[in-house]
């Protein structure tokens, strides 16, 4: 054992003392170039390493805003289905399934009116429906709720001459308020329908000046061509070659014209 500790240790002195004589045998220049190849390999690593790390957590926070921007887009839209679920329910139980129908055309109707070009450029002036919508709720909720009475009162036995009366007071107030309510409702339609008019309107009359216009730019095209080809000198030349073959081939007619003539 003692005889191969002393041979480990020679070899391991010996390898010590190679790698002592190596360095002492390159030159100083070479060691400095190649601990400087050394030190920019190394700082050029941990560059790359810190703008790898910077840009995988920008693209990780760009993911992450993306994500929650869609998951509020998702709940926003959601919150606003049910807003639009619970109002269209409500009129429901309050206006009556027919009357309800009317009342949500009439709300399309102001959000075309809105919409459109016309109210946006200023011809239609004021568009706050909202006294209007108002109105024909209050018109349509009173319909309902004395339609409910009505027919439980008639659903009784043995009517009376007091309810018979106080029936047909009923219906003729429900009658009228439905009549004011719907007539109002047609006119925020035709509010609509009439914007939609001017707008193709508008839509015309920039096609027409799109049109006038460029029928103007070809007119002053056109004509400052036709000046220019009436103001340069014939170019055709005198022995054109389109007349010599004519001049011959009439000539050849008239040869062959006399050549078959009878003597």
């Amino acid at each position: 054992m003692s005889k191969r500790s002393s041979s480990g240790s020679g070899g391991l002195g010996a390898l010590i003392f190679f790698v002592i004589l190596l360095i002492a045998l390159v030159p100083k220049p070479v060691w400095i170039a190649l601990g400087v190849t050394v030190a920019v390999v190394v700082v050029g690593l941990i560059v790359y390493i810190i703008v790898t790390a910077i840009e995988d957590y920008r693209v990780a926070a760009a993911e992450r805003a993306r994500v929650e921007r869609a998951e509020q887009a998702a709940a926003a839209e959601l919150e606003r289905e049910e807003r639009l679920r619970r109002g269209k329910q409500r009129r429901l139980d309050t206006l009556g399934k027919e009357n309800a129908v009317l009342l949500e055309s009439a709300l399309r109707a102001v959000e075309q009116v809105a919409a459109s070009e016309a109210a946006r450029a200023g011809w239609l002036g004021d568009i706050d429906f909202s006294i209007d919508i108002k109105g024909i709720t209050d018109n349509f909720e009173k319909v309902h709720s004395l339609r409910g009475v009505t027919n439980k009162l008639s659903a009784l036995d043995k009517p009376s001459a007091a309810d018979r009366k106080l029936l047909a007071e009923a219906k003729d107030t429900t009658v009228n308020l439905e009549r004011t309510a719907i007539e109002r409702v047609e006119l925020i339609g035709k509010c609509a329908t009439e914007a939609q008019l001017i707008d193709e309107s508008l839509q015309t009359e920039r096609e027409d000046a799109r049109v006038a216009e460029q029928r103007a730019e070809l007119h002053a095209k056109l004509s400052a061509m036709l000046y220019g080809i009436e103001a340069m000198p014939d170019t055709t030349p005198a022995d054109s070659a389109v007349e010599a073959v004519m001049a011959r081939v009439q000539a050849y007619r008239e040869i062959k014209g006399q050549m078959q003539q009878p003597w």
